[in-house]
């Protein structure tokens, strides 16, 4: 790269917000580098890819989009046949490092160059994005000119690690949710799914020396709770190789967890031998949201014993089994918010901590995350886990990387006592918690606090306390999704959406390169990519549909009515919330009815108060579920609710409706 063009490309940086508005600027995460050339690539029923043997996936990959949007042909050739669209192996640019990557683009040609299969494939999602929207569609789309912006690009990433975790132990989801979640992820150069396969709602994946793991009991939520069948299951080993290998191909590490010793109640269930105490009850999983009405909290009146040895051989053939399944490097043991107290309570284990001359539960915590450590490093991997488990680090093996989720704090706790660790804090990326108003009718954790806003995400800066010798230490960044009260794909997406993008671009470009005026404007053209692939995301105003105000209330039972034709777009599962706003009268629901054409086609009836719980520990009884099975675009849809000021009629608030599909990911919410 000659003196000249990084010259123009540092200018191109600092004029970027200004004068080069264009379509090359738009890509997330924002390139290192780039230079807005003169012209366009037209992508015509000609175009083919050329290759080297080495980034052949990559190129097949890049082939199988544009044939699916364009219906071209789009041949892919090794050495074989020239074509137009070139990625070239160039071991040159080994100083961008392994994923690091130029991509050149005039009117004849596109020449992606790269070191490392990685950078090829990442030179690739650019291109990608350089293209128009349309190019994601899973159908043809005739009719629309397929141009590329000319640009040079030289691109590498800040960090290594570009995270996102799914819990899919709180709510399952199937194969084909995993993989449209993977493709987003490489689409935005996040390389690492860390997946939460094991909490208290269920363990979701096969092992075979462990059969009754994945037993109905351990696996399916109570008939009681009433929750869809395809919230509860689990992945089969071959599986999870298929799922394992679709990531790997998009250049993406899984990270598989399994949470010891706490959070380990489907275990407990079909293998009480390797419990602590004798409780069982309820002899199922359930819902978390459930959790208080069973224990009184969110927690397990039970953990995995730390005294017995039978526990670690159960751990170490469950690991050993996840060691054959998944090729990274790191596995995680989880370690978090283990409830001491049951510990504490038992005569077996204070002998035992006597006669091992441990001082208090926090040592015997400590010695059960040494056990499992060694045992994860005895399968060829580096353990990780929360850091919960820095309370007592002096005796910590350094091999244990650390994922920092409890604030800033244990992110500096982490590097100062040299672990590596992935900063995860709660305070910005967790994506259960709101993104901007707790009365909007998204399905949050609204327990926390603090309300994690796209700006407040995009300004995060994980080593921004730190000394340059602790910022070492620091792998990079994740974001973190409970689906404890969001469940459905829909929810989930609309809190992930467009979120994850401001963490992938904190994970790819430099602090100093951010912008926070210049990635808004980049996020409004990426919108149109998200709705080509029908995803949705977060819209000023959530879910509000309509509101209630003191001359819509009266002090008997009267109906209250919104129209929702807008809103209703297919068949699917419906929650209609009411949420108090301010007044001196809380509002309460009898009954909620869905209309289609002034018939009534779905119906919940129970008594219900909006006012101003918004816990977790609780039931949100201001919620009311209602579904369309039999959608009709000519009809009219209205909801009609029965209600009445409690003790008067100053009273205000916010009326959501909210309808998942019932099949995620083949329509996406219209904008209204």
């Amino acid at each position: 790269m000659n003196n000249k063009f990084l010259l123009s490309c540092s200018m191109a940086i600092l004029l970027s917000c200004g004068a080069f508005n264009v379509l090359a600027t738009n890509i997330i995460p924002k390139p290192l580098q780039s230079e807005e050339q003169a012209g366009v690539f037209l992508l015509n029923k000609k175009v083919g890819i050329s290759t080297d043997a080495k980034f052949e996936g990559s190129a097949e990959l890049l082939a199988a989009i544009i044939r699916q949007s364009t219906g071209f042909k789009c041949p892919v050739s090794v050495k074989g046949k020239p074509h137009n669209i070139v990625l070239e192996y160039d071991p040159t640019l080994s100083n961008l490092g392994e994923e690091g990557y130029t991509l050149e683009v005039s009117p004849k040609q596109i020449i992606i160059k790269a070191a490392n299969e990685k950078g090829a494939f990442y030179g690739t999602q650019s291109l990608r994005q350089l293209l128009p929207a349309l190019v994601e569609s899973s159908q043809q789309v005739k009719n629309v000119a397929w141009e590329i912006p000319c640009v040079k690009i030289q691109d590498q990433p800040r960090f290594s690690w570009r995270g996102y975790m799914k819990d899919v132990s709180r709510t399952f989801y199937g194969v084909d949710v995993i993989k449209k979640y993977l493709d987003v992820m490489a689409l935005y150069k996040m390389n690492v799914f860390h997946w939460h396969l094991t909490d208290d709602q269920g363990w979701r994946i096969e092992i075979k020396k462990y059969p009754e793991l994945t037993s109905p009991i351990a696996t399916q939520f109570h008939e009681s709770e009433n929750q869809p069948a395809e919230r509860s299951g689990f992945y089969t080993q071959e599986q999870i190789k298929d799922i394992v290998k679709y990531a790997a191909d998009r250049q993406i590490t899984i990270v598989p967890e399994v949470d010891v010793p706490g959070h380990s109640w489907p275990t407990l269930l079909v293998y009480p031998q390797l419990a602590v105490n004798k409780n069982h009850t309820p002899n199922y999983v359930f819902p978390f949201c459930s959790s208080w009405g069973y224990w009184g909290n969110q927690f397990t009146p039970n953990t995995l014993d730390p005294t017995k040895e039978e526990v670690y051989q159960f751990l170490d053939d469950v690991f050993g089994e996840l060691a054959t399944l998944f090729p990274g490097e790191y596995m995680h043991f989880g370690g978090d918010e283990v409830m001491h107290h049951f510990w504490q309570r038992e005569p077996h284990i204070q002998a035992y901590m006597k006669e091992n001359g441990m001082n208090n539960v926090g040592d015997l915590q400590n010695y059960f995350v040494g056990r499992v450590s060694k045992i994860i490093a005895s399968k060829g991997k580096k353990p990780i886990g929360w850091n919960d488990i820095l309370e007592h680090h002096e005796s910590l093996t350094k091999e244990t990387a650390i994922m920092s989720w409890l604030g800033a704090n244990a992110i500096e706790k982490a590097a100062q006592n040299g672990f590596y660790t992935v900063a995860t804090p709660a305070s910005h990326l967790y994506f259960d918690i709101t993104q901007a108003d707790r009365n909007d009718g998204t399905m949050c954790d609204l327990a926390y606090p603090n309300i994690n806003s796209m700006e407040r995400i995009y300004n995060y800066n994980p080593t921004g306390n730190l000394s340059a010798d602790q910022s070492k230490y620091v792998l990079g960044v994740q974001a973190n999704m409970w689906p404890a009260v969001p469940q459905e794909v829909k929810d989930i997406n609309v809190n992930n959406f467009p979120r994850l993008l401001g963490v992938a671009e904190i994970g790819w470009c430099p602090a100093e390169g951010k912008d926070y005026a210049d990635f808004q404007n980049r996020l409004k053209e990426n919108y149109p990519r998200l709705d080509a692939m029908k995803v949705d995301y977060y819209k000023p105003g959530g879910y509000i549909t309509g509101t209630w105000a003191p001359d819509d209330i009266q002090t008997d039972y009267a109906s209250l009515e919104h129209d929702v034709t807008p809103k209703v777009y297919t068949n699917g599962r419906i929650i209609a919330g009411y949420y108090f706003t301010k007044g001196e009268n809380h509002l309460q629901i009898s009954k909620v009815e869905l209309l289609q054409d002034g018939e009534v086609i779905s119906v919940d009836e129970h008594e219900g108060l909006a006012d101003t719980f918004r816990g977790t520990n609780g039931a949100k009884n201001f919620w009311y579920n209602l579904k369309v099975d039999e959608y009709n675009p000519n009809s009219k849809y209205t909801v009609r609710a029965t209600v009445k000021g409690k003790n008067g009629t100053d009273s205000y608030g916010n009326f959501t409706f909210n309808l998942s599909p019932y099949e995620p990911f083949t329509v996406a919410e219209p904008a209204i």
